[in-house]
């Protein structure tokens, strides 16, 4: 009974080694392919984050033309300021002298010609005088208009190439982080 039960044992065992399954391990040729694949994903990722760089090289210069440009437009805008500030002291100096004057006197103008040519010559200096307060007050708009549109493009082109920026930079990362995941895998 006892070498029944040897050989039972013996049989069940030889019976659990064949139907064991035997896990083998990859061969050198998929290691070496599943290597190269690997390698060229890295590669072609490197690739990618070089062309990204050379990307946010050049966004950095613009970034620095475009500082450049809006520290002059920053000290246009300062002059188209106070370009604006002397036209309204002007304006405002005209309306109080025409308000002191009255209108009177421009008719006290024409009124007082001693001849035609007179008359002639007080009205031509009428009108330059009407003519003159009228384009100070059209320059006076343009300045307005002229610094409203100039602050305007400014932060528009600086939230353009701030939000770029941002952009690039997060490509980057993401760039960064897929090239070390594969270098560790090929590795």
């Amino acid at each position: 009974m006892r070498r029944l039960g040897s050989a039972l044992l013996v049989t069940v065992l030889t019976c659990g080694l064949l139907v064991t399954p035997v896990l083998a391990e990859p061969s050198i040729d998929t290691l070496k392919k599943n290597k190269n694949e690997a390698q060229s994903e890295v590669n072609s990722l490197q690739k990618e984050l070089t062309e990204l760089m050379s990307k946010i090289s050049k966004l950095e210069g613009d970034l620095i033309a475009k500082g450049q440009e809006i520290t002059q437009a920053e000290e246009d805008l300062d002059a188209a300021q106070i370009k604006e500030e002397e036209q309204y002291e002007a304006m405002k100096l005209r309306i109080k002298f025409m308000y002191e004057e009255g209108d009177a006197s421009f008719i006290e103008t024409l009124v007082s010609a001693e001849n035609f040519s007179d008359l002639i010559n007080k009205a031509e200096y009428v009108q330059n005088v009407h003519d003159y307060d009228r384009d100070q007050l059209q320059e006076y708009v343009e300045t307005k208009n002229q610094i409203a549109e100039l602050k305007t493009t400014l932060e528009e082109d600086q939230k353009k190439l701030e939000s770029l920026q941002v952009e690039y930079e997060d490509q980057k990362v993401v760039l960064d982080t897929t090239i070390e995941e594969k270098r560790a895998e090929v590795a």
